[in-house]
C-alpha cells in the first residue's frame, strides 16, 4: 500500500513537470489514514455531488506538492531500505541533488498531430 502509489509518483515528477499530485478520495479512506498512507499529505473535504447516479456523493481532495513528494519518497526508501550495508554507504554519501527540468516529454516514436499518408 505504501510503495506503489509512491513509485508512480515518483516516476511522473521524474517524467513532467508536475506541480502537485492530486486525487479525490472518499471521506472514509482519509478519516481511516489511508490517503495519509498513500503519502498525500493535504486533505480538504470540499466535493459534493448532490443527485449524483450513485446518491449523494462527498469526496475530499488530497494533494501532496511536489518538493513534499520527493520528500516524502526520500523518507520511505531510507525507512524501506534500512539494513546495515545501506546504513554504512549513507553515511559515507553526500547530500541528493533533485534536477528537476524536463527536456522531452514523449517517448521515442510517438508523434503528436495527425500523421495522415494520404
Amino acid at each position: 500500500m505504501r510503495l506503489i502509489p509512491r513509485l508512480g509518483r515518483a516516476y511522473a515528477l521524474a517524467r513532467w513537470p508536475v506541480d502537485w499530485g492530486m486525487s479525490l478520495v472518499a471521506p472514509i479512506l482519509v478519516d481511516k489514514g489511508v490517503a495519509e498512507g498513500y503519502g498525500y499529505k493535504h486533505a480538504s473535504y470540499s466535493i459534493v455531488y448532490p443527485g449524483s447516479p450513485w446518491g449523494d456523493a462527498e469526496f475530499v481532495l488530497v494533494s501532496v506538492s511536489a518538493a513534499e513528494a520527493y520528500d516524502d519518497f526520500s523518507k520511505l526508501l531510507k525507512t524501506m531500505l534500512s539494513g546495515p550495508e545501506l546504513k554504512r554507504s549513507r553515511a559515507a554519501s553526500s547530500p541528493s541533488v533533485f534536477e528537476t527540468t524536463v527536456t522531452k516529454t514523449s517517448s521515442e516514436g510517438v508523434f503528436q498531430g495527425s500523421n495522415n499518408l494520404s
